[in-house]
């Protein structure tokens, strides 16, 4: 399996999304697109080309840090080993089996669309938009200090060196102090390297569009004006909502491939 594959797996798995690939890239809620070999591939933002207006907004924080070893680990487990000497520190991450891979971001939290439903119904009207092929990014995940490095063929190491203060840091809270130093051996090819100022997103979610469903604005005024028997009735409903979330289910994503070329 690709780091690409195993890592929007472990996402899935420890964070209840699907990964940005390649880490950094620049995605926005509103953004849209297919699967490729498992993996979301942005296509276009629905602004841009549908004219659709979207808002987004804070969604909350999701954790202080997240840092992931592609052995299964939360944190790096046994694949790390800290060094502290009188002055300096090192940390050592093994990358040794094939499509191995670490993550390590601070201070994640998400973004989300604001009302992802009257979007689905703009797009329902329209006769130009590609029912059930595209897939919406509903919320992202983004976080400062994102770290990721990879090896797809295995035998490699990552070292970050630095003050002992700001290593401990890192392994609390996922922050890289300006001491530090990373370098690495072996082939590890897949280098990414974040800022704190700035934040990247690591994972999305998604939703796509149906054709034939109630009105979406149907199911949010029941839920909004009624309680009971009538908020039970609007979630039955939702089963034929226009909007249809991605889930969280075990299947590999590569059932989801558009076999059609991008537009």
């Amino acid at each position: 399996m690709s780091i690409a594959r195993e890592y929007t797996r472990s996402l899935r798995k420890h964070l209840r999304c699907r990964a940005v690939w390649p880490p950094l890239l620049d995605v926005r809620p509103g953004d849209y697109g297919v699967f490729r070999g498992g993996v979301f591939v942005r296509v276009g933002h629905l602004t841009t080309d549908f004219g659709v207006p979207v808002v987004s907004e804070p969604g909350g924080r999701r954790a202080e840090k997240f840092q992931y070893h592609s052995e299964d680990a939360l944190g790096f487990g046994g694949a790390a080993d800290l060094a502290v000497g009188d002055a300096a520190a090192e940390l050592r991450i093994g990358l040794s089996r094939r499509a191995s891979f670490f993550v390590s971001v601070a201070e994640l939290d998400v973004e989300r669309l604001q009302s992802p439903r009257r979007i689905a119904l703009g797009l329902r009207e329209r006769e130009d938009w590609p029912f059930l092929r595209y897939f919406v990014v509903g919320e992202l995940f983004k976080g400062r200090d994102l770290l990721f490095y990879g090896s797809e063929e295995g035998e490699a190491g990552v070292t970050l060196r630095g003050e002992p203060s700001e290593l401990l840091r890192f392994q609390q809270l996922g922050k890289l102090g300006g001491s530090i130093q990373i370098s690495s051996t072996g082939d590890c090819r897949l280098q990414y390297r974040g800022s704190p100022e700035v934040t990247a997103a690591i994972g999305l979610n998604l939703f796509r569009i149906k054709r034939v469903g109630v009105d979406p604005l149907r199911y949010r005024a029941a839920v909004e004006s009624t309680p009971a028997a009538t908020l039970i009735a609007a979630r039955e409903e939702e089963d034929d909502d226009a909007l249809e979330h991605l889930g969280d289910d075990g299947d590999d994503d590569d059932r989801l491939d558009d076999d059609t070329r991008l537009a």
